[in-house]
């Protein structure tokens, strides 16, 4: 006796340009079908009209990927004068063929500091051009890891350049302060107090050049934004926390974010998930990262990003640790994942429509080598997409006895009626001892 059809509860169709020739086609899934489909996605299935079985090749979505890089060229300091009392003027040359300077490094030993640059530019180091005016370069290690020595420079062609810094030397109070008490007969008349002014010059150890630089590197996981069917918060005030609960549709998900009207603020937080064990559900870590927000003067840095190896949950919780401080009011939380996308080469002719949501379906196995060939001869899939959904005629289930038989509700019941026979047993021996006549 065969096996029985797997029923499928949904379906859409899939659209596309064409159709008269043969095609590799790309259909990227949808949240409906992240929502309805089980973990691993064993429960997809293309069929064509006929109701054929298509095979396909399932994999994540990828994307190129450079990053921006400063490279050094050749050049440095060519001069230094002081300017004024307390000035300085330092210039610089780009050697010759060297590729147009993008930006200037200032190499310092010191730490605990900040100075204004200005920047200008020249083609024969004798008639200057203002290129930056105010830029920051400082060092705040004394309250967090935080430093920036870059000064980046608009668009140029100049070989020359000068950078003014009209105070070259930082004043500091010393935590230290001296206090003289003046007493007269026990009692205090007159009291003051002295702190110590350390002036130290902004040493400089070179000055680099250098141009902006965009390396290829290897294709990586393209990342797409999901919605969050709904969150909500509520505080912890007994372990100093504040707890979102945040649904979601299954899309295979990376990284929740949180977004706060409140700004200047530094916390851990922590992403769960629910594991159940038998009829016990306890949660655990999958994720946790520092989220901050730090917007001060010319220091803007915002990290409000959770990251984790991917999930398919319809419930995270995300525990912010307050400590002592304030909760953390929150307005909105973001969720961004990965995508998979259904690649099939479609005959000529041919309409298709891929089924997905089914308990009983495994995993298919399929000759991909026609669809993982063309790919690596560099061919590009032709662009799809799933039309509507489309939910299937209801049928009565089929009875389930294996399922039946582990289910514990099932389980449940039949100890609970195995416990009120024997009570019912005992209480009926009990009576029949009680009937029993005396010797």
């Amino acid at each position: 006796m065969g096996a029985e059809p797997v029923a499928y509860r949904y379906s859409k169709p899939i659209e596309y340009a064409g159709g008269q020739t043969e095609a590799l086609l790309a259909v990227p899934l949808d949240s409906q079908v992240y929502t309805a489909t089980r973990d691993g996605y064993p429960d997809l299935r293309l069929l064509d009209q006929a109701g054929a079985e298509t095979p396909f090749l399932l994999e994540k979505s990828v994307e190129p990927h450079s990053e921006i890089v400063h490279e050094r060229h050749g050049g440095g300091v060519a001069g230094m004068k002081p300017l004024g009392a307390a000035g300085i003027e330092v210039l610089l040359r780009a050697d010759k063929d060297t590729p147009p300077t993008d930006g200037l490094t200032l190499v310092t030993p010191l730490a605990d500091y900040e100075q204004r640059v200005q920047v200008f530019g020249s083609d024969d180091g004798k008639n200057w051009s203002p290129l930056v005016q105010d830029a920051a370069i400082y060092d705040y290690s004394r309250y967090m890891d935080v430093s920036n020595r870059d000064i980046p420079l608009p668009a140029n062609g100049y070989r020359h350049f000068k950078l003014v810094i009209a105070d070259a030397a930082r004043t500091r109070q010393s935590e230290l302060t001296e206090l003289t008490r003046h007493l007269q007969a026990g009692k205090e008349r007159e009291r003051s107090e002295t702190t110590t002014v350390h002036t130290e010059p902004l040493r400089i150890d070179r000055v680099e050049l250098w141009h902006k630089v965009s390396r290829s590197l290897p294709a990586e996981e393209k990342k797409f934004d999901y919605p969050v069917v709904a969150f909500k918060t509520e505080e912890d005030a007994k372990n100093h926390w504040t707890v979102i609960d945040v649904q979601s549709n299954r899309e295979p998900l990376t990284q929740l974010a949180l977004h706060s009207p409140e700004r200047n603020y530094s916390r851990g937080a922590t992403v769960q998930v629910e594991v159940k064990r038998g009829i016990e559900s306890q949660w655990r870590d999958i994720g946790g990262a520092t989220v901050q927000s730090l917007r001060f003067e010319n220091l803007n840095r915002e990290q409000t990003g959770i990251g984790f190896p991917e999930q398919r949950q319809t419930h995270y919780r995300i525990l912010v640790r307050n400590q002592d401080n304030p909760p953390l009011s929150i307005d909105g939380v973001a969720a961004q994942g990965n995508g998979y996308r259904l690649l099939f080469l479609a005959a000529p002719g041919k309409s298709y429509r891929l089924h997905y949501g089914a308990e009983k379906a495994e995993q298919p196995r399929y000759d991909t080598a026609p669809i993982t060939e063309p790919l690596r001869a560099g061919y590009q899939p032709v662009a799809a997409r799933l039309g509507p959904e489309q939910a299937a005629n209801p049928q009565p289930p089929a009875m389930d006895f294996a399922g039946l038989l582990n289910s514990r509700y099932f389980l449940g019941a039949v100890i609970a009626l195995t416990v009120a026979i024997l009570a019912w047993a005992l209480v009926g021996a009990g009576r029949r001892i009680g009937q029993m006549p005396e010797d």
